[in-house]
Formats: structure tokens, sequence, C-alpha cells
């Protein structure tokens, strides 16, 4: 009997031992899916960003297509002769211009929609990753808004160049350009009260961004699949008992 007891007496020390032992791992899994459900929340977030912007470079990359094919037209028709020399050139810097420029907006966007998303995916460091293809898009957004505008501008310069280029009556020429100055007055005008409606601001439009800067210090994370495969022994040898420090588990050099 008192062997008995002695043994009944060490079984609730060894189930308490083996219960603190799961509640600990279960912690560590609970704690572990905390982190990685807001990780993915943010990520959520982002991709509305990225969405967002990717929106607006297709906008202005087919809106830069349809006007280039616009300016292709009119180059192909030949100057007539005896135009005047000036407004031959301005003519045609002008329309050089715009169709530069619509070509460099096609070709900054589609990059641009091609690498970004590709990158904010299969990025090597993970949401450090996702953040940087944000904030590159971001900042790229105000030139090829500008270039646009001046595309814009350009073509409607070229128009008025093209109204005097082919001969017609002085009165005509005066009037189509009186419309045309009409029309731009008018897009200037909603153009301004749109950015300060619903941009805030004629220049800038920065606003808040999607990134939580309270998990800046999960952002160092690596790729725990690609830890695994390595950090596991091979089938038949004995799994290492688990430490506090795991080389590799982060992106770089610096540790939680």
């Amino acid at each position: 009997p008192g062997s008995s007891q002695g043994s009944n007496s060490g079984l609730p020390c060894e189930r308490a031992a083996v219960w603190g032992g799961r509640s600990k791992a279960m912690l560590q899994v609970f704690k572990n899916g905390v982190v990685t459900d807001a990780s993915i929340q943010q990520a959520e977030i982002r991709q509305r960003e990225l969405d967002f912007y990717t929106g607006n470079y297709w906008t202005w990359g087919g809106t830069s297509a349809v006007m280039a094919g616009f300016v292709f037209a009119q180059l192909t028709n030949p100057v007539p002769q005896g135009t005047d020399f000036y407004l031959k050139t301005s003519y045609l810097v002008f329309t050089s211009i715009c169709l530069g420029l619509d070509l460099c907006i096609i070709t900054w966007t589609v990059l641009c929609c091609i690498w970004g998303p590709g990158l904010a995916l299969r990025g090597p460091d993970g949401m450090k990753s996702f953040h940087a293809t944000i904030d590159f898009l971001r900042s790229e957004q105000h030139q090829i808004f500008v270039a646009f505008m001046v595309s814009v501008l350009a073509y409607f310069l070229s128009s008025c160049c093209l109204v005097w280029v082919y001969p017609s009556r002085s009165l005509v020429n005066t009037g189509c350009m009186g419309v045309l100055f009409f029309f731009l007055v008018v897009i200037v005008v909603l153009q301004v009260r749109l950015e300060l409606q619903i941009g805030g601001s004629v220049i800038g439009h920065e606003g808040a961004d999607g990134r939580i800067k309270g998990l800046r210090q999960f952002e160092e994370l690596a790729d725990l699949d690609n830890y695994m495969t390595r950090a596991l022994p091979p089938e038949g040898q004995a799994v290492p008992e688990a430490s506090a420090s795991h080389p590799g588990l982060y992106s770089n050099a610096s540790r939680l």
C-alpha cells in the first residue's frame, strides 16, 4: 500500500507537468495565430492601396494610348507646302512632344502594373517587399500625372497650330481658336474644383496609408517554409530540441 500511495502521489505532478507543457505550447500557437491574423489583415488593407494605384496607372496608360493614336494620325498627314516655317516648326514640336510623352506613359504604366504586383506577391522580404512596392508606386504616381498633363497641354497646342496649318479663312480660324480656348478654360476650372473637393489639394494628394507601424518588427520574419525545409534534419535523424534562437529565421541580421 505504501508503494502504491507513493506512485499515486507522483501522478498529479506528472500530469501537471504534461498539462503545463501543453498549455505553454498552445499559448505559443495562439500568439502566433494573433500575429498572423494581424499581418493578413494588414496585407488586405495594403492590397486595396495596390489596386488603387494600379487602377490609376491603367487609366493613364489607356488614355495615353488613345491620345497617341490621334497624334500619330496627325503626323502621317504631310504639312502643306508654303506653310510658315515657325508655324510648321511649332506644330511638329508640340505634336512630337505629345506623342513622346504618351509613349513614355504607356511604357511606365505597363511596367509598373506588371512588375509592381509581382514584387508585392512574390517579394523575397515578405511584407517589407509589399510596403516597398506601394511606396514606389505612390512616389511615381505624381511624375506620371505631371507627364500626362503636359501631354494633354501639348496636344491642345498642337491642335491650335493645326487650325492655322491648313489653309482656311482667318475668321474661321479665329473662331476655332476661341472655341478651343473656351474649352481649355472650362477643363482647367473643372479640374481645379475636382482637385480641391476630392483630392484635397491642387498639388499634393498625400494621405494616410495602410501600413501598421506597430507590426514593423514582425516584418523581419523570413519565409517559414524555406526555413523549416533547411532547418529540419533528413528523415531518420532525431529532431533537435527547440531553442530560443533560430538562425536563419529572420530575413536579415536583426532579431525581434
